[in-house]
């Protein structure tokens, strides 16, 4: 009953068809022009009686953020959508994402036009749309304890993207037979709606669905997962909405993923936020949210200017706030604080300047900022030194010492993750074997590996003197191993040459080359027949590993940060072993090291005691 109660004063003045229109709805109405009769239809349809009181806020609620939704048409699309309507006997939710897919790809740019919602949305359609919502809202067990404020932002909206509008809540008759088991096997006191998620959803292979040539190198990555499992949600009436994490904060990338918004499951948990740290999480919201309004000639980044963008870091993890005190002379009204992502500095929140002073509400721990800000030129400049943010709220800044320097003794350009103790460790209790016999009936085992490896080149010296054709990397199955090269030198040094060999040699011929992200999986043995018998004085092998180490002959340079210079080089270097030595550094900066000859992965780190820290 008490969703639906309302106080008599206020029902009166809405069930007389004459209830207080405020000036945001009228500005809405204005504005959706020649639709405006559509729009007051709805108004009107859902006016006429008290039980229908909150499907009115309803209405009211999607028509005052209404502007801003929209749809993308062209002929292009207009065909590609009626070959994805011909698709049998996959859930709508895949269709409704697979119309989003084409939005980023070039071919399918061409002649978009924009629909905007509040200038075409029908009454009917609207209509059709609360009344389904509120039916799940009503009569789903998982939803009874479901507030309005949450059930408008979760389960309510018509739209979850740009795709076209169409009346996908119909849609149910695919996931019927297991939403009615999750009904009927509901039990309040241990099941919530994220448990029935789990039962309701379907997981398919979508990029092998897409029926259009041009998009077959589709990855369905965090982004198209969350927007398929939100469809899948909503049409399930399990309240739920995308959250994401823009860009890591110490780590390259960023991640999406739809989220249930449910009272029996009071903590936000998602496993990125922990293993990679977030400075910001936000929510995509269907309602506007409070925008940076630019300055006078004041450039302000899109992201900050996206209205369905709303701050819910503290729903998840610990955060401070943080207050800088801006330089004199920067004009700037607005300033911001950046993280260090895909090799380059990016805002991730801002603030107005206020009093050459500006508070950053709810950052994340554990993280490195920049303060910034941007100037007429729409360039970012700093606002002082980086600092990190620790996990007790306090500060530590970074500045580069004119009197004291160090060494660095650098190994890898880019942090350890958890995959990589796997690999290293995936590759125990293989061994080297030589043999006169091809099929290996007599051999000499030559080394075992017996403790775990680390991810850059290993070394193996054999007795040169045992001369054999055929030399092999075993594995006993069912135990596989990914190696990334392989190769073998005798007693000058010199790379020995050879056909590859064995069960696993045709996928492996990526081996023998110098790329060091090659990897292929063994799951017996590969070898190499040098077509003679010969001495192996050395074997070099590469374990399966993230091209991050330092590899001899590649190219590097260092840089240290100083404000307000910014990144400042301490020379370039080839190396020429798997370590990099510098000299004369500047003590308590924060560095950047640089691979110029291959890869994008790098990270900012600092060095504590004699230990090179990843930040």
């Amino acid at each position: 009953m008490k969703k639906y109660f309302i106080p008599i004063i206020a029902a009166s003045l809405i069930f007389s068809g004459c209830f207080h229109r405020n000036n945001r709805l009228e500005a809405v109405l204005d504005y959706s022009g020649n639709n405006r009769g559509e729009l007051e239809k709805v108004l009107a349809h859902y006016s006429q009686a008290p039980a229908d009181s909150l499907k009115l806020q309803a209405a009211i609620f999607l028509i005052e953020n209404m502007p801003g939704h929209y749809s993308l048409t062209s002929p292009l699309l207009e065909s590609y959508y009626a070959k994805v309507d011909t698709i049998k006997n996959i859930p709508y939710s895949a269709k409704k994402l697979m119309q989003i897919i084409p939005y980023n790809y070039p071919e399918f740019r061409n002649d978009l036009q924009i629909q905007e919602d509040v200038k075409c949305i029908t009454a009917d359609f609207l209509i059709h749309n609360i009344d389904l919502a509120f039916r799940q809202w009503e009569t789903l067990p998982w939803t009874q304890d479901l507030d309005f404020e949450t059930f408008k932002e979760a389960l309510l909206p018509y739209r979850i993207a740009n795709e076209p509008l169409d009346y996908w809540r119909d849609s149910i008759e695919y996931f019927q037979k297991k939403l009615r088991q999750s009904i009927d096997n509901y039990d309040d006191c241990r099941y919530s709606a994220k448990n029935m998620s789990y039962k309701l959803l379907y997981f398919l292979h979508i990029p092998s669905l897409i029926p259009d040539e041009r998009l077959k190198g589709f990855d369905m990555d965090c982004i198209p997962t969350s927007q398929y499992n939100l469809f899948t949600k909503r049409i399930c009436g399990i309240p739920s909405v995308i959250d994401f994490i823009p860009h890591f904060a110490n780590r390259n990338g960023r991640h999406y993923w739809a989220v249930i918004l449910d009272s029996k499951y009071q903590s936000l948990k998602v496993v990125q936020a922990d293993m990679y740290r977030a400075a910001k999480i936000y929510r995509q919201t269907y309602a506007h949210q409070p925008v940076v309004t630019p300055k006078r000639q004041e450039y302000v980044p899109a992201f900050f200017r996206n209205p369905f963008h709303k701050d819910v870091t503290k729903e998840y993890i610990p955060t401070t706030d943080v207050t800088i005190r801006l330089p004199r002379g920067t004009g700037a009204k607005h300033a911001y604080l950046a993280i260090f992502n895909d090799l380059t500095w990016k805002p991730i929140a801002c603030a107005e300047v206020s009093g050459r002073k500006a508070c950053f509400r709810h950052m994340g721990r554990d993280a490195v900022y920049l303060p910034v800000y941007y100037n007429r030129e729409e360039e970012m400049l700093p606002l002082g030194n980086p600092f990190l943010l620790a996990s007790d709220g306090s500060i530590y800044p970074f500045e580069p010492s004119k009197e004291k320097t160090d060494s660095l003794i650098l190994t890898r350009k880019y942090p350890n993750s958890s995959m990589h103790d796997f690999w290293g460790k995936s590759i125990l209790k293989t061994r080297f074997e030589a043999s006169n016999d091809k099929d290996f009936k007599q051999r000499d085992t030559i080394y075992t590996i017996n403790q775990q490896v680390t991810l850059d080149y290993q070394y193996v010296y054999p007795d040169s003197t045992l001369k054999r054709r055929y030399w092999r990397f075993a594995c006993t199955p069912p135990q596989t191993v990914f190696l990334s090269q392989m190769a073998f030198f005798d007693e000058n040094g010199q790379k020995l040459n050879g056909k590859l060999i064995g069960p696993d040699s045709t996928q492996a011929g990526g081996l023998l080359e110098d790329d060091p992200v090659f990897y292929c999986q063994i799951g017996n043995w590969v070898g190499m027949d040098f077509g003679k018998e010969v001495g192996v004085s050395q074997i070099r092998f590469l374990p399966r590993n993230d091209g991050n180490t330092i590899f001899p002959g590649d190219d590097y340079e260092l840089f240290y940060y100083q404000y307000p210079e910014g990144w400042i080089s301490l020379g370039m270097q080839t190396a020429e072993k798997e370590e990099l030595i510098y000299t004369n550094v500047p003590a308590g900066s924060l560095y950047w090291l640089r691979n110029l000859t291959t890869g994008k992965e790098e990270r900012i780190f600092v060095k504590k005691g004699n230990n090179i820290v990843f930040l």
